[in-house]
């Protein structure tokens, strides 16, 4: 299995990643299951969905290169970011919330993840970066348009261009994160969350969602074609594989 579960808590759909071996890191499959879980969601009758990663080291580690890196073709890379893409496009669509639970940090992809979801709560020691940049790369999953949305041009492309790590208090303080909690409280907190969204009806909202998403659409396949091929061209350049083999030194150092 690629390591993506699907657990039911009384009105919540919580949707795994649980990879620890890999710092619940995306392979293909855990891609592909991912986007049946989003797929199979909007017929859930629920009044909440929770994203989240299993244990306290990594809500999404990004993407897994240990199997990614063994593909250096252009066209690989485009079909992954593609279908990455749509999968994360889906969230905007499902009736419910969809909540980001970041219970350890979320690197590169995982921090795609975590802005492609409606709001986000994590935990304090937590960590979020879009690294993309030091490798090379671009975020590819409609994370750098999403983010330009959540907390503005300027800032976002400072962390983007930087591939800076940021931690839990100042991603609050720029609108990254809506809520912050101390690691010993955060599963209480998580709980409390889930009974506050049970108690409003659901029609109520899926009310509110649809009227957010008209007003701002979080959801833009049509940017989808120039960003997707910019990142398959920076995939197989050399600078990429470069920076890949640089962190890949230090990180054994």
């Amino acid at each position: 299995m690629g390591g993506v579960q699907v657990v039911r808590r009384d009105a919540v759909g919580e949707i795994l990643i649980d990879r620890p071996e890999a710092r619940n890191a995306l392979n293909l499959e855990a891609m592909a299951e991912l986007d049946a879980a989003l797929a199979a969601a909007a017929g859930w009758d629920v009044h909440a969905i929770f994203i989240r990663g299993t244990g306290d080291r990594a809500f999404i580690s990004g993407g897994d290169l240990k199997e990614l890196e063994n593909v250096r073709e252009e066209g690989f890379a485009l079909d992954m970011a593609r279908r990455m893409r749509a999968t994360l496009d889906r969230i905007p669509g499902l009736p419910v919330p969809v909540v980001a639970i970041l219970n350890g940090h979320a690197i590169g992809g995982g921090a795609e993840v975590a802005i492609a979801c409606d709001y986000r709560v994590a935990a304090a020691d937590v960590k979020i970066g879009f690294t993309q940049a030091r490798l090379g790369l671009m975020p590819a999953w409609g994370g750098i348009e999403r983010l330009v949305l959540a907390i503005g041009r300027g800032p976002a492309l400072h962390l983007l261009t930087t591939g800076r790590t940021i931690d839990a208090s100042e991603a609050k303080a720029i609108g990254l994160f809506e809520e912050v909690v101390p690691r010993a409280s955060f599963e209480e907190r998580v709980a409390a969350l889930a009974a506050e969204l049970a108690e409003v009806p659901r029609g109520a909202l899926a009310g509110i969602k649809r009227a957010a998403e008209a007003v701002q659409q979080y959801a833009r396949p049509e940017l989808a074609g120039q960003a997707t091929a910019d990142f398959a061209r920076a995939w197989v350049d050399d600078a990429h594989w470069e920076a890949h083999e640089r962190a890949q030194r230090g990180r054994k150092r």
